[in-house]
């Protein structure tokens, strides 16, 4: 008892412990990287200059030690604009996976003609980039009104797309033409794209990338391999510590096995003799009361249908009364015989009650119970009994309908049956639909 009390407060630790890693990935996981640029930093200024326009930048002395710039956007080019880049390694090709990253928060003061600005996470992939060609990084971009009441910008990931212009530029193919944050090398911050003349002013105090230490997907996988682990080792002591139980209960159950061997076959012996015909091999009626009961449930939960065929030997009082009763026990034996070598695996077939037999047919509609009951019919008609010739039988047939019960069903059953006796015997009735 002490032993099953420790495993389960164990357990509860470890499910509480699991829900904690689970529930709070974004407390236990976040991980944020300052960027804090200033004039000496890595940093480049520029404007349109390089696509014939006349822009005037110009990087300016900040006393709080803040990265401060100024542009003059100014006519001579069609969509004139001025920006900074902010290089995130000494490299240009080999920058920082920012993919499991999720927010960019940016400190930036701005002033100018424009009301909005841009911001450009760009991506290096030598499957479209060069070291030789600083354009050829991916824009990753996104466009904010330029006025935050609280200090700051939060940008999601999730909001930046690609620049169209850089797409149709260097004829970028659609599997590359979506936003990629795995090898960052640079952030720029530019005048927004409505392209206004006139002075523009910028002064970036910070920027912090918001993320996780490792990927959602990582973090659940460790948590897997640790259950499973855990898991590893509890079968393990489970295992060594059952094995001797098991070994005693094996040599307890040997002993068992050959008494409840025993047990088992006569009782199945006595449950056959307690559902069968004594004569001809049928079921009697309790034999047929468990399918009877789950015929009658299938039709009132499922809707299957549930038929039965009620079947009587024609003038065998006759037959008992000419060749006496040895030669009536043989023609039920064979007309059992022949029933059961033609109806299906799933058809019960019982003796009702001297030369009375009933057919119950489960998950069977009218019609084709009607199709046995004609087949059987002609089978019996055609079959030879040795000293007595030719024997006939009469057929009703029966299918539940409505709100009936079993009562009803075999009344309509055997209604049918008489009416076949009443119209000259070896036919069959089918009740009224």
């Amino acid at each position: 008892m002490n032993n099953k009390m420790r495993l389960e407060k164990a357990l509860l630790v470890l499910v509480c412990l699991t829900a904690l890693a689970i529930f709070g990935q974004d407390w236990l996981l976040r991980e944020t990287v300052v960027l804090e640029p200033h004039s000496q930093s890595n940093v480049r200024l520029y404007g349109d200059a390089i696509a014939g326009g006349a822009t005037q930048t110009q990087l300016l002395e900040n006393p709080d030690g803040a990265l401060q710039w100024r542009c003059d956007l100014n006519a001579g080019n069609p969509y004139p604009y001025c920006g900074m880049e902010i290089f995130l390694t000494q490299s240009r090709s080999q920058g920082l996976d920012m993919s499991d990253y999720r927010t960019v928060r940016l400190w930036l003061d701005y002033e100018g003609t424009n009301k909005s600005v841009r911001v450009f996470l760009r991506n290096f992939d030598p499957r479209y980039s060069t070291v030789s060609d600083n354009i050829s990084t991916k824009y990753n971009q996104v466009e904010f009104a330029a006025s935050s009441p609280q200090g700051f910008y939060e940008l999601s990931f999730g909001d930046f797309f690609v620049a169209n212009w850089w797409l149709r530029e260097k004829d970028i193919p659609p599997n590359l033409s979506h936003p990629q944050f795995d090898n960052l090398v640079s952030i720029e911050i530019q005048s927004g794209s409505t392209h206004r003349l006139g002075e523009q002013n910028f002064t970036l105090h910070r920027i912090e990338l918001i993320g996780q230490r490792y990927g959602t997907a990582d973090w659940y996988l460790a948590i897997i391999i640790v259950w499973a682990l855990l898991v590893l080792v509890f079968l393990l002591y489970r295992v060594l510590r059952l094995t001797g139980e098991l070994r005693e209960r094996k040599r307890r159950e040997q002993e068992l096995i050959e008494v409840n061997a025993l047990l088992d076959s006569r009782s199945r012996e006595l449950e056959t003799l307690a559902k069968t015909d004594s004569l001809t091999g049928a079921f009697n009626r309790q034999g047929i009361e468990e399918a009877v009961k789950q015929g009658l449930w299938e039709w009132r939960h499922s809707r299957k249908p549930f038929s039965i065929v009620m079947m009587d030997v024609d003038h065998f009082k006759a037959v008992n009364d000419q060749y006496g009763h040895a030669a009536g026990d043989l023609v039920l034996t064979k007309i059992s015989a022949l029933v059961h070598e033609h109806i299906r695996a799933t058809d019960l077939f019982a003796r009702w009650g001297g030369e009375e037999f009933v057919l119950v047919c489960r998950n069977t509609r009218m019609n084709y119970a009607e199709h046995v009951a004609r087949k059987l019919k002609d089978l019996i008609a055609q079959q030879d009994f040795a000293e007595i010739g030719r024997v006939t039988a009469s057929f009703g047939v029966a299918s539940l309908k409505g709100g009936e019960g079993v009562d009803a069903l075999f009344k309509a059953a055997d209604k049918a049956l008489y009416l076949a006796k009443e119209r000259g015997r070896n036919r069959v009735e089918v009740a009224p639909r």
